[in-house]
């Protein structure tokens, strides 16, 4: 009858037997496969999400005293020498904290630390008169320092950041001097100033936890010189948790109408961290 033939290819399709169908369908399909393809969007690569943290330390440092503190022009000032094995015998209130948030290589940094601090007629403040018999000191110290910094180097066992920011002081001081057999004279005054500070901090991570972190600032502008060194040995418990102990000097020399802090705090500090 002049019918062809249908049937299954080895393939397991159905074949046609008639001349020139094959062909015919082949080309026909091709237009519209183009035009899928062409109606395809690429394929999106998403750029790897930036690390953000978010770490807040308590922390104590048991810091000595060290240094010159005078209130007023027309009186002696004071020489203070308190070691930091002392500092308990003369620490009425101390708190202390430091806070850090970082997006990818940029970030902040902020660090406070108030100690209040007192001294009865003790070896650890003498005046700087040889007419005045002895001293007491109560003196009240904030520092805070707030600085942005730039991570200008990272590996899986090094970073090093670039830092730049200010430290603000905020400094109580009340001084009674004794001259022999005659009443104390007492004075006293506060002082609050900023200096510009700019620093460096590196870390260098040891392997199963352990680390080395180093930081230091230096700056002025109301005072004539204020700088800072820290030191630490780093271990990380978990993702979240790490302890931090090491040793930390912070100095500052301020000089303003007869104002006096001429300073150095120094000692063991330690502190544990929480990262979110």
């Amino acid at each position: 009858m002049g019918m062809r033939t249908f049937g299954l290819s080895k393939a397991g399709f159905v074949g046609c037997a008639m001349p020139g169908l094959g062909m015919w369908l082949a080309l026909s399909l091709q237009p519209a496969m183009a035009a899928d393809l062409a109606a395809s969007p690429p394929p999106v690569i998403q750029p790897p999400a930036e690390d953000v943290e978010f770490r807040i330390t308590p922390f104590f440092w048991g810091s000595g005293l060290n240094g010159e503190i005078g209130t007023r022009r027309n009186l002696p000032s004071v020489d203070v020498d308190l070691e930091f094995r002392d500092i308990f015998r003369h620490l009425d209130f101390a708190a202390m904290l430091a806070a850090e948030y970082r997006n990818g290589r940029w970030g902040l940094l902020a660090d406070l630390a108030y100690v209040a601090v007192s001294f009865d007629g003790s070896r650890n403040v003498t005046p700087r008169s040889p007419g005045y018999t002895s001293a007491t000191l109560k003196s009240r110290t904030l520092n805070t320092t707030v600085t942005g910094f730039y991570r200008f180097y990272s590996s899986e066992t090094f970073t090093a950041d670039i830092l730049a920011g200010a430290r603000l002081w905020s400094v109580s001081s009340d001084v009674d001097l004794l001259v022999a057999s005659i009443l104390p004279i007492s004075t006293g005054t506060e002082r609050t100033w900023i200096d510009p500070v700019v620093g460096l901090r590196l870390h260098v991570g040891l392997g199963h936890g352990f680390g080395i972190s180093a930081y230091g600032d230096i700056g002025a502008g109301s005072s004539r010189l204020t700088w800072q060194l820290r030191g630490s040995l780093d271990y990380a418990f978990n993702k979240n948790w790490s302890a931090h102990v090491g040793y930390r000097h912070l100095a500052v020399d301020y000089r303003r109408g007869g104002f006096v802090f001429d300073t150095a705090f120094s000692g063991p500090v330690a502190g544990v961290s929480y990262r979110f």
